[in-house]
C-alpha cells in the first residue's frame, strides 16, 4: 500500500513542494526581512526569556543542531551507512550515503539566493554563522537523513523492534525540533525553517522512490 501511495503521489508531491520552495525563494529574495519572521522569532524567543529558561532553551537548542554540524552529519552518516552495510542491508546502505545529497543541494539554493542571517537589530543571536540563511541546512538535513531513517525501518524486520522503534522515535523528535533549535539560536528565520522542511521532503520523496523501485526489482 505504502508503495503504491508513494510511486503514485510522487510526482505530484514534488510539484507542489518545488512550487512552494520557488515562491518562497523569490518572496525572501525581494524582502531579505519579513515581519512574520520577525514577529515569530521575537514570541520565540521572549517565551523563554527567564534566565533559567533561556539558559535551558539555549543548551536544548543546541544540542539538537549539534547534528547538523556539516562534519558531524557527514560522520553521521558515515556511520549509520557502515552499520547498514554490516547487517547486510546494502541497499539501505547505499541509499543512506545518498542522504547527503541534501546538504550539497541546499548549499546550491543558499548562495543563489543569498539571504543574510538575522541580525541583532531584530533578534538575539546565539549562534554567529557566516554563510546564507535560505533555506536551513539543518532542517534539510534532518529531514531527509531521520527521515529515510523513518522510513526505512519499515523495510529493515532483520532489527529487533524495539530498535528500529527507538530510531523512529528519535528520529521524528529530531526532524520535530530542529526548527525549535535554529530559530531560537537567531540563526533562521521562519521562511528558512519551512523551505527547508519543502526542500528536505522533496529529496527524501525522491530517494525513497527510487529505493522502493529498487527493492521491488531485487
Amino acid at each position: 500500500m505504502t508503495e503504491r501511495l508513494l510511486q503514485k503521489y510522487t510526482s505530484y508531491l514534488l510539484i507542489a513542494f518545488t512550487l512552494a520552495v520557488i515562491l518562497l525563494s523569490a518572496v525572501v529574495y525581494r524582502y531579505p526581512v519579513l515581519t512574520i519572521d520577525v514577529g515569530i522569532s521575537q514570541g520565540l524567543q521572549e517565551g523563554f526569556d527567564a534566565p533559567l529558561a533561556r539558559a535551558f532553551a539555549i543548551y536544548a537548542a543546541r544540542a539538537i543542531s549539534f547534528w547538523g554540524i556539516p562534519m558531524v552529519a557527514v560522520w553521521l552518516v558515515l556511520i549509520v551507512s557502515f552499520l547498514f552495510w554490516r547487517a547486510r542491508y546494502y541497499l539501505e546502505n547505499l541509499f543512506c550515503m545518498l542522504t547527503l545529497t541534501a546538504p550539497a543541494i541546499n548549499t546550491l539554493i543558499k548562495y543563489l539566493i543569498n539571504r543574510p542571517r538575522p541580525t541583532t537589530e531584530f533578534v538575539s543571536i546565539f549562534d554567529y554563522q557566516l554563510s546564507p540563511s535560505f533555506p536551513s541546512g539543518h532542517v534539510v538535513f534532518y529531514t531527509t537523513f531521520f527521515g529515510y531513517l523513518i522510513f526505512t525501518m519499515a523495510y529493515t524486520d532483520r532489527l529487533p523492534r524495539w530498535l528500529r522503534t527507538t530510531i523512529i522515535v528519535i528520529s521524528v523528535l529530531m526532524i520535530a525540533t530542529v526548527s525549535f533549535s535554529r530559530l531560537y539560536l537567531g540563526v533562521h528565520w521562519l521562511t528558512d525553517v519551512i523551505a527547508g522542511y519543502l526542500l528536505g521532503f522533496s529529496i527524501l520523496l525522491i530517494l525513497m522512490y527510487f529505493y522502493l523501485r529498487m527493492k521491488k526489482s531485487r
